[in-house]
């Protein structure tokens, strides 16, 4: 199967994967939310190795979206209410875990002097930022909660994500 840039978050196949990893671990938090779940219990239902998982869990607890259960080693709970809980945040969480990871090349970016097609991109990279954001807040994960029997979740009781005190801008590489 080919896979497009259609099937990719802004047409990045390693970011879309690590965006839908997230997803996927959050969501099986949220459909035992208020208990915790184990590593273990992650693994079976996603098929992830135990380090992705201990590793996805550990961004989430980084970012507030997760906390160890206090009573249970080696289980996770959700730190919030899951209409609290965004795909924005998830993709922030992503988006930080990435910056982590990637490291400088060539030139260093500090010593090079910014020009007109630094401050366009970066103008570019902003908009596409708040775009993708605004869109993604809409998507609170409570909706996979939804029971079989056509219920809709409870209105978020906030209507900023968990990181809408958190702003910052970030170019995609």
């Amino acid at each position: 199967m080919m896979v497009t840039v259609e099937d990719c978050i802004l047409g990045n196949s390693g970011l879309h994967d690590r965006f839908f990893a997230v997803t996927e671990v959050l969501a099986r938090l949220v459909s035992s939310a208020p208990r915790s779940v184990s590593i273990a219990q992650i693994e079976e239902e996603t098929g992830r190795p135990e380090k992705e998982i201990t590793k996805l869990c550990a961004a989430l607890a980084r970012d507030g979206l997760l906390r160890p259960d206090p009573h249970a080693p080696e289980r996770w709970m959700l730190a919030c209410e899951a209409s609290l809980v965004t795909l924005e945040d998830v993709f922030r969480c992503v988006l930080a875990t990435q910056q982590t990871r990637c490291r400088p090349g060539g030139r260093n970016a500090a010593d090079r002097v910014p020009n007109d097609v630094d401050l366009l991109v970066m103008q570019a990279m902003i908009a596409i930022n708040q775009s993708v954001f605004t869109h993604l807040r809409q998507f609170s994960l409570d909706r996979l909660k939804i029971s079989a029997a056509g219920m809709f979740p409870a209105p978020r009781s906030s209507t900023q994500s968990h990181f809408a005190n958190k702003a910052f801008d970030v170019a995609f590489t």
